[in-house]
């Protein structure tokens, strides 16, 4: 077998694990694409159908539970089946929701076809992140989970724009079959996700090829330390879940209503969010995994904390935009931090039950928020209440990583 100089030796390995990473970012970009289309008017379309709030939290809280139903069934699923081909399923799931919902002729229609939308993104969104760890280099873990945030949110910078255009020259049902399309175009490119690699890791050697785990050394229990460390990466993330479910019931009818903003205009805000991901989000969580990914997850959380004040403020156009662009970029921030968190704290045990149980009992969340968010705007009939709502969480979350050990990162491997 030829010998590389070990610097030749380091690139060729590097190389070969972003390959799947590069394939995976270019399915999260065209996925979300669709996704940003439909989300943003997914309240109005609902509306239009004969939704109250209190329906329209019900929406939001019955996708929230079902993706924590797929997410913790995946979690499991992944130590009899490979993660690349949950994966797959998760997303033919979603496509074939989003076409249902398209068809739907009554609000309770919505509600239960988003219901099973939330199942199969909860399977895809824990097989894809787990996917990640098998064949990312774990000292730059936070830099890949930000390049698979990064290039969804690069579908988040387009599919706003597509999804107003197709609103005022089709109608409110044409982003649901955008959604179903380009979801199902991921479906055919998930089949061709490399098997990872065997890696090293702490703990039971890790299998060659992409066999069945069964097949694999039981793996070990996880210690007392991590669990502690996963309780707090738990309500970590149960508060920053919170604050998307409060956002994405109200942002909507709030610039909708308060503002008097369009639809083009309201998708324009998620195009904001989506640059700041790209721009700016995978330098910071490459800066994370060499110097703290627990005080760049804090950082990401006081980078969204202004925008839900800067709405409900009404500031001026000219604040907006930096500030949701600069929000945009603390999500994705924290997201790679804390999933590299996770990653490392579920080396070497048990990994797909402790990675899927926390990732889907903080996604609960999402209703816990949604559900506050929508009391809050019936009762006052202000929505810039769960806007509020969404920053107090957002900083809960960012102040609870100080319950977290601060990490250490692993050296980069030397060449030489």
């Amino acid at each position: 077998m030829r010998e590389y100089h070990p610097r030749v030796r380091l690139a060729l390995d590097r190389i070969d694990l972003d390959r799947p990473i590069a394939l995976l970012a270019a399915m999260a970009f065209i996925t979300q694409v669709g996704v940003a289309v439909m989300l943003p008017l997914l309240p109005l379309y609902a509306q239009s159908l004969g939704a109250s709030p209190a329906m329209l939290g019900l929406m939001v809280s019955g996708f929230a539970v079902a993706l924590a139903v797929g997410q913790l069934a995946s979690g499991f699923l992944t130590e009899r089946w490979a993660a690349r081909r949950l994966v797959v399923a998760g997303l033919s799931t979603y496509a074939l929701a989003n076409a249902a919902i398209a068809a739907a002729t009554a609000a309770v229609q919505v509600v239960a076809f988003r219901a099973l939308a939330g199942l199969g993104s909860g399977v895809n969104q824990v097989a894809e992140r787990l996917y990640v760890t098998q064949v990312a280099d774990r000292t730059r873990l936070a830099f890949a989970n930000s390049l698979l945030s990064a290039a969804g949110s690069a579908g988040s910078v387009m599919g706003p724009t597509i999804g107003g255009l197709l609103a005022a020259f089709a109608d409110l049902r044409a982003p649901f079959i955008v959604v179903a399309l380009t979801s199902l175009a991921a479906t055919i490119a998930g089949w061709f996700l490399p098997a990872p690699r065997a890696r090293p890791v702490q703990g039971p050697a890790a299998p060659a090829g992409d066999p069945s785990p069964s097949a694999a050394p039981a793996p070990m229990p996880l210690p007392a330390s991590t669990t502690s460390r996963l309780v707090v990466l738990f309500v970590v993330h149960l508060a920053f879940q919170t604050t998307f479910g409060a956002f994405i019931t109200t942002f909507a009818p709030f610039g909708s209503e308060r503002l008097g903003w369009s639809t083009a205009e309201i998708g324009l805000v998620f195009s904001m969010f989506g640059l700041g991901s790209v721009l700016l989000g995978p330098p910071l969580a490459r800066v994370a995994d060499r110097r703290g990914r627990r005080r760049f997850g804090m950082i990401g959380a006081a980078l969204v904390f202004p925008f839900g004040l800067a709405f409900v403020m009404e500031a001026p156009r000219l604040l907006l935009y930096p500030v949701t662009v600069i929000a945009g970029a603390g999500v994705t921030t924290f997201e790679a931090s804390w999933f590299a968190l996770l990653g490392d704290a579920t080396e070497g045990g048990r990994r797909g039950r402790a990675f899927g149980t926390v990732v889907a009992l903080s996604s609960l969340g999402v209703a816990l928020g949604a559900t506050v968010a929508a009391q809050l705007w019936e009762r006052t009939g202000d929505a810039g209440l769960g806007m509020l709502a969404a920053s107090v969480t957002v900083a809960i979350a960012g102040l609870a990583l100080l319950a977290h050990p601060a990490d250490r990162p692993e050296p980069r491997p030397e060449a030489g």
